[in-house]
């Protein structure tokens, strides 16, 4: 299968070691897993996955997946269970890092203060949560010394990757081992996983789509891959993810569709923001989440965003963006080949795009600056890829295709962005999720479906402090308190949270553990409620107003009542859902 976008090969990226795709828990539509062989030091690392689901209108489900990967490119494996025959495509790193930082949480404290300190108090800002071969036989010349079983449905490149879609017979004895004994005869590193792990998928009916690195690739030319098929709701096969996952692996879903999506077989976890430390919330924010979903059995994920898809409109390619390829595309460059060259590098090479030297294969960009620059040295031609600004000069020779190019740069730089974009367009509503599992956790694939009846969440923080002041103390040394988005009130000393980071069955990370199906507002399963009313008052009566305060409610505590309403109006609300 080739790019549904031009003849010319397709780039793709892949999500490197986080096998995410779609479907419900029983009736997945795809998974995968990232494969080394085990041999020496040089392991796959997965350090995070990050992926897109858009729940398309005509039925079909595309996934556009990242990967990370480290290690050696010649044992890059990608094996992923699929129904029927993928449209496969290349897509972009940039749109995802474009649309992590338009969505990711904001935590700021606001400070005021009361009566008069020795000294001074300030403000506190926000911060944005950061979520980390040889070559393939062709299709009539696979090895097929253990392919009775196996039978070879479509076969192709994208972009850097080849790939192969398998159908095994599952009626023939040992059909998954020798499914993969076939993936390694040709070339696909599948050593890692077993028959155990594959077998439940083949048995349900789903095909193998295998991919791999090009021979002439290396691991900079890996780029996320979309892929589109028939399915019910989005799933992440994350079972076969375990083989190469790192503790606490992160995972970041954003799903598109006509409502806020949920975990329909994950429970819904909303965190106790007492337990954020307020003054330095992105150096904790991720481990707050890996208490949250441990408390959940590492099966929960956290709704960080939940809007209306308009919010997100030309957030990933402009209207800017969209002008500026007019501007190449309506042009003549039959006089001026080598003006082209340079207007596309000066325009794409901006840190917005995906990298241009990484973005076309070596037979197009390579091909391209051998033509203008024949008598160019390695070192230069090095800095022609690489320069965002320079000129072309020199004689470009007749066989440079100017049609051939441009479709080359619309494939692989500019054509991910706005197809990308353009899903977020196609759809009503988008909700992001994460969470943080470990391999051990990784038993069951998360399904995602959709619920019309829950409320926006918004991914924009604010907490009020005020420090309360007497004459005697410094500022920095005051008791202060807090009132937090939840309604929960903290108080503490100085500049210091009272609260320490760390799994504590007295002061969990989640306020409720839920869950919730495609309608009402889900079922409490863990309320936590009265455990963090109890433990704020024990800390809350540590830090008491000083004698003698010169403020306004020197005779009371200002906050008791505060504090009284807010866990009441919390205990209240989850008695109400539940």
């Amino acid at each position: 299968m080739t790019s549904a976008r031009s003849p010319l090969v397709v780039a793709a990226s892949a999500f490197a070691a986080a096998l995410l795709t779609l479907g419900a828990p029983t009736d997945a539509d795809a998974c995968g897993g990232l494969f080394c062989d085990g041999a020496g030091p040089q392991q796959v690392n997965q350090a995070a996955e990050r992926i897109i689901f858009s729940k398309n209108a005509d039925g079909t489900v595309t996934a556009i997946v990242q990967i990370l990967y480290e290690g050696p490119t010649d044992r890059f494996g990608w094996v992923l269970p699929v129904p029927g025959i993928p449209e496969i495509d290349v897509s972009s790193d940039a749109a995802f890092t474009t649309l992590q930082t338009a969505t990711n949480p904001s935590y700021q404290m606001n400070t005021s203060t009361e009566g008069t300190c020795a000294g001074q108090g300030g403000g506190f800002r926000g911060f944005g949560v950061p979520g980390s071969a040889s070559d393939l036989a062709s299709e009539d010349s696979f090895n097929n010394a253990v392919d009775e079983p196996i039978q070879v449905l479509d076969s192709g490149s994208a972009g850097p990757y080849d790939y192969v879609v398998i159908q095994v017979d599952t009626t023939v004895d040992n059909n998954v081992q020798l499914a993969l004994d076939w993936l390694t005869a040709n070339n696909y590193q599948a050593t890692d996983v077993g028959p155990d792990l594959i077998g439940p998928y083949l048995e349900e009916g789903y095909n193998l789509l295998a991919v791999r690195l090009q021979k002439s690739q290396d691991a900079g030319a890996i780029r996320p891959l979309s892929l589109t098929y028939e399915t019910d709701h989005p799933m992440i096969p994350i079972k076969l993810t375990a083989v190469a996952a790192n503790d606490d692996m992160g995972v970041l879903v954003w799903v598109l569709g006509e409502a806020q999506a949920v975990p329909i077989n994950y429970k819904s976890l909303e965190l106790n923001d007492a337990l954020i430390d307020w003054f330095q919330p992105q150096a904790v924010y991720n481990d707050v989440i890996t208490i949250a979903a441990n408390e959940a059995s590492g099966q929960g994920f956290v709704t960080e965003y939940a809007q209306e898809a308009t919010l997100l409109e030309g957030i990933i390619f402009t209207d800017r963006d969209q002008q500026d390829w007019n501007g190449i595309t309506d042009r003549d460059w039959t006089d001026n080949p080598g003006g082209l060259i340079d207007r596309v590098i000066s325009v794409y090479s901006n840190g917005r795009f995906d990298q241009f030297g990484n973005a076309l294969p070596w037979d197009g960009l390579d091909e391209a600056i051998d033509q203008a620059f024949p008598s160019a040295t390695a070192q230069e031609k090095e800095r022609i890829r690489d320069c965002g600004t320079c000129a072309f000069q020199g004689e470009i020779p007749e066989s440079f295709s100017i049609e051939t190019f441009i479709m080359a740069v619309d494939d692989f730089v500019v054509g991910p962005m706005r197809e990308t974009q353009e899903l977020f367009d196609a759809s009503k509503y988008v909700t992001r999720l994460y969470t943080n599992m470990s391999a051990h956790e990784m038993t069951l694939d998360p399904s995602f479906d959709f619920n019309p009846d829950l409320a926006d969440v918004s991914n924009q923080h604010t907490a009020n402090r005020v420090i309360e002041c007497d004459s005697s103390v410094e500022v920095q040394d005051a008791p202060y308190r807090v009132t937090l988005p939840s309604g929960l009130v903290v108080r503490g000393t100085g500049n210091a949270w009272p609260f320490a980071i760390e799994a504590n069955e007295d002061f969990p990370a989640t306020l409720a553990v839920k869950e919730v199906g495609t309608s009402g507002q889900g079922e409490i399963v863990r309320d936590n409620s009265e455990t963090i009313r109890l433990a704020l008052d024990r800390n809350n009566a540590q830090h008491q107003l000083p004698k003698g305060c010169a403020c306004s409610s020197a005779d009371a505590d200002p906050d008791a009542a505060l504090l009284l309403l807010g866990l009441g109006f919390v205990g209240l609300r989850l008695r109400r859902r539940r």
